[in-house]
């Protein structure tokens, strides 16, 4: 199973890996600095990583700050067309379409395993090692644990209130947050994340249920942890609409 918390700490490490990190960002500022930094700190000798960065602005890589020397490849690219947001667009303004994001990630991916992260996050201390250890075992879809500071005020991610030390076979509906990890094959089984919830989320759900239909467990493992910084300045100005009223509404 991935890596949980124990009295002594964090269990489990193996030793190299050889990953795809798709990060996806809309924002003015990403910070990908932010994780780039804690991702230096964690990279062991042999570690062989990847990076996809998918920017609703297409920036360059020198312009989000990416270092050389960190990654064996790094591609920054827009969202691959779609019908709600960037050029292709037939929606008035942008909207939100994080399952084309994530999915445009899955494109450019570089290995056979693939983590992906939000933007504005710090990684905890032992992200990496979680990573590696998935990577090595492909045991199960590995979903991370989140805190996100917002205007000053903490929100801590419920489900470490209610599993501290994890949850082995917690089931799609537990896959959400900022972070998860697992082969790409897994992904392609199922198309991806489902682009019919582009335009309303609960993509990261909904992939989590397609994947354990398929018989794949997942794991919730709090080691696999982010930190979000974000505020008003950098809220998500991308629309989202829940088509019809409850209890006959979309979602």
């Amino acid at each position: 199973m991935p890596l949980m918390r124990s009295s002594r700490g964090v269990i489990g490490s193996p030793a190299t890996v050889r990953a795809t990190i798709v990060y996806i960002t809309g924002r003015r500022e990403p910070h990908v600095d932010w994780m780039t930094g804690d991702l230096a700190r964690q990279i062991q000798g042999g570690d062989v990583l990847h990076l996809v960065v998918v920017d609703t602005f297409g920036r360059t890589p020198a312009a989000l700050g990416i270092p050389s020397g960190l990654f064996r490849d790094v591609v920054v690219t827009c969202p691959k067309p779609n019908i709600w947001q960037g050029r292709h667009r037939i929606t008035a303004v942008d909207w939100w379409a994080n399952s084309n994001a994530r999915n445009t990630g899955i494109v450019f991916c570089k290995t056979d395993y693939v983590a992906f992260l939000d933007d504005r996050c710090h990684l905890g201390a032992h992200w990496l090692d979680v990573v590696r250890h998935g990577e090595r075992t492909r045991e199960s879809v590995i979903v991370g644990a989140y805190d996100k500071l917002e205007n000053g005020k903490v929100t801590v991610d419920h489900r470490l209130r209610q599993c501290p030390e994890g949850r082995r076979d917690c089931g799609g509906g537990w896959l959400y947050g900022c972070t998860l990890a697992l082969p790409l094959e897994w992904c392609l089984e199922v198309n991806g994340f489902e682009e019919g919830c582009d335009g309303l989320s609960g993509e990261d759900y909904i992939f989590g249920f397609m994947l354990e239909n398929n018989g794949h467990r997942i794991d919730f493992s709090p080691p696999l942890f982010v930190r979000l910084e974000r505020s008003s300045l950098h809220a998500n100005t991308y629309v989202r609409v829940d088509k019809g009223k409850s209890p006959n509404d979309k979602s």
